[in-house]
């Protein structure tokens, strides 16, 4: 190999290696950008179902209370001293308070 294809051999791999160097710069930029947007979506779920397990909780109290009212328009004590047992037609202080909670 004469000097000049040894040169011109060693300015293709120059070539070559900035090349490369500008393909690893483009790979840290998308990778970068890449990480940020997963830690954006893991926030965003994370949010996400914090707000659907609040809405279960409320829906599940909501499904009780409404459940036990029910019980009770239809005659029965919801209280703790009567429960279970029919009201016959009167009011009980202890089931009203009991559902005013």
């Amino acid at each position: 190999m004469n000097r000049e294809q040894l040169f011109d051999h060693i300015s293709k791999l120059e070539a070559d290696l900035r090349n490369m160097h500008e393909n690893l710069e483009t790979l840290k930029v998308h990778a970068v950008n890449l990480v940020e947007e997963n830690v954006s979506l893991q926030m965003e779920k994370e949010h996400y179902e914090t707000l659907v397990n609040n809405a279960e909780e409320k829906t599940d109290a909501s499904f009780k209370h409404n459940t036990l009212k029910n019980l009770y328009d239809e005659g029965f004590h919801i209280c703790n001293v009567h429960f279970g047992t029919h009201r016959h037609g009167g009011e009980c202080l202890f089931c009203q308070g009991f559902l005013n909670q």
